[in-house]
This record gives C-alpha cells, structure tokens and sequence, in this order.
C-alpha cells in the first residue's frame, strides 16, 4: 500500500498536478479503499461537531462587547488617557497603542475584539500626529495579540 501510494503520487506530481490537489485526490482515493470509517460517512459528523463549538458562540459576542465600548466613547476615552499618560516618552502614542491594547483585552478577553476596536479609534490619530502608518499600525497588530494573553 505505502508503494502505490509514493508512485501514484510520483505520478500525480509528474503530471503537474497542482500539490495540494494531489494530496486530496490521493487521500480520498486511499480512504475509500482502505479506511474502516469512510471520510463520507464521518464528514457530516464532523462538520456538525465543528459548527456547533462554543467558541463559535463567543467570537461574535466579543466582538460585540468592542462595538459597544467604542460606540459608547469609552474605548476613546480609554485611549486618550494612555495617550497623557504615555506622551512623555518617545513614540509616546504608539506607547499609547499598547497600553489601551493591554488595558482592552484585560477588559474584552479577546485578541480580535482588541484589534478591531482600538485599530478603529487609533486609526485616526495617524495623519493627526504623521507617524509612520506602517509602524503605527505594527503597534495595533501585536497590541491585538495581548488578548490572547
């Protein structure tokens, strides 16, 4: 079995097939021949099981809970205190990107919710202080991973 499999690879591969094409082809031919528990009878099982996971659930929910700290004003206010706070230093409002960000996902649990909504309010101080938007934007981006945290 395991030589059919590396020259029908071989073989597939010869034939330009693109990689990842060949790796499924391949794995659904191997599977309806060899498997005990064929992939079409578990697939239904499987995308059941996937799409009714809590954290599915809770992705949405904490995006809410952003919206609502931004809509409300205060993730802006949250962010001009960390701005006061930080502007002494040099980059002082890039500082102020990863504090709201730590105080943020403190407050929401999540990375995604963080990023969104301070990415919202930060974005426009950019052009108001002419900071590099790429670096500026860095900050945001790993600011955002703190909730995982």
């Amino acid at each position: 079995m395991i030589l059919a499999t590396i020259i029908l690879l071989i073989l597939l591969l010869a034939l330009s097939i693109p990689i990842a094409a060949a790796l499924a082809g391949l794995g659904v031919t191997l599977d309806y021949f060899y498997s005990f528990l064929p992939l079409r009878l578990a697939l239904g099982e499987m995308t059941w099981g996937v799409s009714t996971d809590f954290i599915l659930f809770a992705i949405p929910l904490f995006v809410l809970l952003g919206e609502l700290l931004l809509r409300s004003g205060i993730a802006e206010r949250m962010y001009a205190a960390m701005s006061q706070w930080l502007s002494w230093l040099p980059g002082g409002l890039m500082h102020s990107n990863i504090g709201t960000c730590t105080l943020f996902a403190a407050v929401s649990g999540s990375s995604v919710a963080t990023a969104a909504t301070i990415g919202t309010v930060a974005v426009g101080e950019i052009d108001r202080h002419r900071y590099n938007e790429r670096l500026f934007l860095g900050t945001i981006a790993s600011g955002g991973t703190l909730g995982i945290l």
